[in-house]
């Protein structure tokens, strides 16, 4: 069996799945807070419980941790979350960020090759974003400039998603994403899918993630 949970800093009634956007107002520094965990965060859930990070277990056994990026992917692909914000490079101004407010366009589109021992997973994702913040001096007038920020957007998300997908399978060992419940419709027989022992050749499998965002409108800073 492998399935996670919430990690809360004190007991709680809460077993649901929460997460809080929190960010940096110094736009410098504001990925400094995405490789905290539970306990190391100042986040809290309005009854005093901090509310980040999932606990991935194994036969009953905590075998990992998530953090706040890890737990984005992990909720995008288990399409349990509505809405987040994220911080990427400004593809415009080196050492600088922008603040993304990202909402899922649909659920997300598995497909899993079992033709070999090695599994492959092949994830599509789409998004529709507007850029939540930027620095003063910015300047994003044309969509050509639009067109860059989601590529850049693109290709963050699909490193954060490639990075949490290879620990859960390499490190936690374990299928939290569900992913296994596709992979049998691969097979004609219950004894089939048995055989190819899908926990076991999780640890074995490769990724491809696809995203696709779409910033429709933003912060647009017009020169006067």
């Amino acid at each position: 069996m492998q399935y996670c949970g919430g990690i809360n800093k004190d007991n709680s009634e809460t077993n649901s799945l929460e997460f809080s956007d929190f960010g940096d107002n110094n736009n410098n520094n504001s990925q400094k807070d995405y490789n905290i965990k539970a306990n190391d965060s100042s986040v809290e859930g309005e009854n005093k419980v901090e509310n980040i990070g999932v606990a991935v277990f194994k036969n009953d056994k905590l075998v990992g941790e998530l953090n706040a990026l890890e737990t984005m992917a992990f909720l995008n692909i288990r399409n349990k979350i509505d809405r987040f914000l994220i911080s990427i490079p400004d593809p415009l101004n080196e050492n600088k960020y922008l603040d993304i407010y990202l909402t899922p366009k649909n659920s997300t589109n598995i497909k899993i090759d079992t033709s070999t021992s090695s599994p492959y997973i092949k994830l599509n994702c789409e998004f529709t974003a507007q850029i939540y913040s930027m620095t003063d001096d910015a300047r994003y007038l044309s969509y050509e400039i639009l067109d860059i920020i989601s590529n850049s957007c693109n290709k963050y998300l699909e490193a954060m998603f490639l990075d949490y997908l290879y620990k859960s399978s390499k490190s936690c060992k374990s299928d939290i994403n569900g992913f296994g419940i596709f992979a049998a419709k691969n097979f004609l027989l219950t004894d089939n899918f048995k055989d190819y022992d899908w926990l076991e050749s999780y640890k074995d499998a490769f990724f491809d993630v696809n995203i696709k965002t779409s910033i429709k409108s933003g912060m647009l800073i017009s020169e006067t």
